[in-house]
């Protein structure tokens, strides 16, 4: 499958919308044959690519019943070529299969990946022929310019001027070479950015689009959205030159762009996401609920699949977009544990999605341990995890009980309060005082460490630790930070941690020892806290004393909290701050120093245990505490509140209850699923527009069976062809233009 991409100044001349439409009917063509096409998408691979054990819960699902072993690059490539072998037999080309990354392709990765920031994953993600993908959330926790850096295939285009091999300024090494001994060269594929746009301007950071040629002269569009929290869940330091839009706008705005260039069949890869009703269902659908919904529901009808991510579901629906037809949304798990299979028909006559009359469908296929091994990534594979055993399997601690993370970050967990308990630790420590502020209380040394619930990615076993395993555990290289907080400021940090307007999830922070309150869920935002309950140890005497809403403290937290990140923005207050050592190598100090480590158990009454006690009826009289600014904000329900019902999109819209319109009688015009095609039924409630999937709306050029996009393509093809802009084909891995 073929790629073209715009520079930006093309893209600019296309947001002009200048058209020019022709003066004189021309003699039809004959038709066009249809193009079936096939999308495979990955999901939130996160780094995963060695074969997950068979005791790790993240290479399980079940299937039929069963739990079934999944998961593996070597698999995944398998799969692709299975995947495709089946769309070829079903009558589809070769040039008419793409593999899409669906973004968090990298970040929160295992050592293998994470060690040498993901230059791993993308050497197997560019073995296996990825076309595109959009951008995670966590392709920004290393910061923009790290991101630049990894993606090769746009270096040159929009603001993308950082090759792979230069130094971003980050701590750890970088440019290894690869599995053939060739230093690293970036991603073959570009990654898209809609709605990451230039801090204060409206120009996209990465390309918003690629149109890939599918064979058969038809050619499918793609836009590529992240959530539009991104600033709130990754360090904002990284993301200082950027903003994030809201993602329906950002879709919006570059549909007549596509339109303009004759592109009628479009997908939005959006890298966010919601919770199906049927989660155990691997293409199932029932009640879809989260912000994927109104992002549906406020994308253009012209928008013929919406593909999700983010949320780590597997569903596949067929909801209703705003003109009333059937679209696919559809998400494929998470860890490559998944596949998803998505399967449509481009119109020779129109170049549209035909979603009434032909192949319309989003399968989610297991990745099976038990497919044989692509010889090929698993070489590539075998090499990176060598590598990785050089350092890796070295013994760091031993524990005497397994040490878990919460992974709904709901509650308290024993692993997350225990790093917290090691950063603690390793500042406190400090033979110089360097993290100690005079100014506050018990001498200024550090009184209590948070850790947030989305850093910890793993679990500990019982037994012998690896740097390895903990390297999992925190993959994201954060500094340990100290800064100086009042008592009121602390506990407005207590109170980010239950739904805010901010934030619709629940994230209790890991809290190290020596410190307890109490809380009522049910009072209101920034009141849930009883502020005469908040206590902390002293260091020296090892009595608790009441929380003082004047007096400052010295509080621990990684550069992530730090700079306000999961909307804990009470952190920005912080004065008097101090940047201390990478967290990884807190925790292993933290293993080292306590052979047999077993985590602190018990009731926040006691020193060593949980925290937070929960309470009902709360009566202290309180106002409410104001918060800084910070939170994801624009049109979209990004709380997550949105949610409709749908059939399951695996079905086909037959067996789904759509029909596809009646063939016209001779004279009439139209066709099958195009204007004067009959009056089938759009949805099993609702009648079809005039041209089904084109985002045309009855009585809209209805007569010509045209999208304002086709006409228009002249004209433009014509102001492109003087010289304003160019549309250069593109070779795979460097972004060489061709003619």
């Amino acid at each position: 499958m073929r790629r073209t991409r715009l520079t930006l100044a093309a893209t600019l001349v296309a947001s002009a919308g200048l058209v020019a439409l022709p003066t004189a009917a021309s003699a039809a063509p004959a038709a066009a044959a249809d193009v079936p096409v096939q999308f495979l998408t990955l999901n939130d691979l996160h780094g995963r690519i060695a074969t997950p054990a068979a005791d790790n819960r993240d290479g399980q699902i079940t299937v039929d019943g069963q739990s079934t072993l999944v998961g593996g690059a070597a698999n995944i490539a398998t799969l692709v070529a299975d995947a495709r072998a089946s769309f070829a037999a079903a009558g589809g080309a070769a040039a008419s299969s793409a593999l899409i990354g669906m973004g968090d392709l990298v970040g929160a990765s295992p050592f293998e990946s994470a060690a040498f920031r993901d230059e791993s994953t993308i050497e197997v993600l560019n073995s296996m022929g990825m076309a595109v993908s959009v951008v995670g959330n966590h392709e920004f926790d290393r910061g923009t310019d790290e991101l630049r850096r990894i993606s090769g295939a746009t270096d040159g285009t929009f603001t993308d001027g950082i090759t792979a091999c230069e130094d971003v300024g980050l701590p750890s090494d970088y440019c290894f070479d690869d599995s053939a001994r060739q230093p690293f060269a970036g991603t073959d594929f570009p990654y898209l950015a809609a709605n990451v746009v230039v801090k204060g301007t409206t120009t996209p950071m990465l390309p918003p689009y690629e149109v890939l040629d599918v064979g058969g002269g038809q050619r499918v569009g793609v836009i590529g959205v992240v959530t539009e929290t991104t600033d709130t869940i990754v360090a904002p330091t990284g993301i200082a030159d950027v903003d994030f839009i809201d993602e329906a706008d950002a879709i919006n705005r570059y549909v007549p762009q596509l339109q303009a260039q004759g592109v009628q069949a479009i997908v939005a890869l959006v890298h966010e996401g919601g919770e199906p009703e049927t989660p155990a269902a691997v293409s199932g659908c029932g009640e879809l609920t989260g912000p994927i919904v109104d992002i549906n529901e406020r994308t253009d009808a012209a928008v013929d699949i919406v593909l999700s991510a983010h949320t780590h579901q597997n569903y596949s629906c067929y909801l209703t977009d705003p003109a009333g037809q059937p679209r696919l949304v559809a998400q494929a798990g998470y860890y490559g544990r998944e596949l998803g299979d998505i399967r449509f028909v481009v119109d020779g006559a129109t170049g549209d999605v035909d979603r009434l009359c032909g192949t319309y469908t989003a399968t989610n296929l297991p990745v099976l341990q038990s497919l044989a091994d692509d010889p090929a990534t698993t070489a590539i594979v075998d090499y990176w995890v060598a590598q990785a055993a050089t350092v890796g399997n070295q013994q760091v601690g031993t524990t005497a009980v397994a040490v878990n993370r919460d992974s709904a970050r709901t509650a308290e967990s024993p692993l997350a309060n225990t790093i917290a308990q090691a950063q603690l630790e390793a500042l406190q420590d400090d033979p110089a005082g360097a993290y100690d502020d005079p100014a506050a209380e018990f001498g200024g040394v550090p009184v209590v460490a948070f850790m947030n619930p989305g850093g910890v990615r793993a679990n500990i076993d019982a037994g012998p630790v690896t740097y390895n395993e903990a390297f999992t555990v925190q993959p994201f290289g954060n500094y340990v930070n100290a800064v100086t907080l009042t008592g009121e400021q602390l506990r407005l940090v207590l109170e980010q941690q239950f739904i805010t307007p901010a934030r619709s999830t629940q994230l209790f922070m890991g809290t190290s020892e020596g410190f307890r309150y109490d809380y009522d869920a049910a009072r209101p935002a920034y009141d849930r806290v009883d502020p005469t309950s908040i206590e902390v140890q002293d260091p020296a005497t090892g009595t608790f004393v009441p929380v003082s809403p004047t007096a400052t403290y010295r509080v621990v937290e990684n550069s992530f909290l730090a700079t306000g990140g999961d909307t804990f923005t009470a952190f920005t207050l912080g004065t008097e701050p101090v940047t201390g050592p990478v967290d990884v190598d807190t925790f292993i100090d933290f293993l080292g120093r306590n052979p047999n480590y077993t985590p602190p158990s018990g009731s926040a009454t006691a020193p060593n245990g949980f925290h937070a006690t929960p309470v009902t009826g709360g009566t202290w009289a309180s106002a409410p505490l104001t918060p800084p600014a910070g939170g994801g904000g624009g049109a979209g329900d990004n709380g997550g509140s949105a949610s409709a019902t749908g059939v399951s999109g695996a079905l086909g819209v037959a067996a789904a209850g759509y029909t596809c319109p009646a063939e016209p009688t001779p004279g009439t015009g139209g066709g099958a699923g195009t204007p004067g095609g009959g009056t089938g039924t759009g949805t099993p409630v609702t009648q079809p527009v005039a041209n089904p999937g084109n985002g045309i709306g009855t009585g809209q050029l209805a007569n010509t069976g045209a999208a304002t996009g086709q006409l228009t393509a002249l004209g433009v093809g014509l102001l492109l062809a003087g010289g304003v802009a160019t549309v250069a084909g593109y070779r795979r891995g460097r972004g060489i233009t061709q003619q």
